[in-house]
């Protein structure tokens, strides 16, 4: 994300608009949309950073969950959640990423607090 963005609502995709390498064109930086391309294994990876204690992110697949991560700290106003799963994907899939934070989530220009990636491991 290349900056801070108040939490959406839950179910909600968090849009992760700075997009370093997409050689199939397959994430939608203006909806928070990846598209499988092909059917196969794919290896999904969400890091969500942001102010709140309670980071909660989901991974959602055509709108099921199909991962939930939280990270819980009732001391510290900053959290930061991450998880990799692999998924068997069928062409046309769509996997988003959603958080339940109360407040912002960050991004940032120079770094990645808050980062999705999608990456096609064996295709069928």
């Amino acid at each position: 994300m290349s900056s801070s963005m108040e939490a959406p609502s839950r179910k909600n995709p968090i849009i992760f608009d700075k997009v370093e390498h997409d050689f199939g064109n397959n994430y939608n930086a203006a909806t928070g949309v990846y598209t499988a391309q092909h059917d196969g294994l794919y290896l999904i990876h969400a890091r969500v950073y942001g102010e709140d204690n309670n980071a909660t992110h989901y991974i959602r697949v055509n709108g099921e969950e199909v991962s939930c991560t939280e990270e819980y700290n009732p001391n510290y106003r900053l959290q930061s959640s991450s998880t990799s799963i692999v998924l068997h994907l069928k062409a046309g899939d769509e996997v988003t990423i959603d958080a339940n934070f109360q407040k912002t989530i960050s991004g940032n220009p120079q770094s990645m607090l808050s980062s999705f990636g999608a990456n096609i491991l064996y295709p069928d």
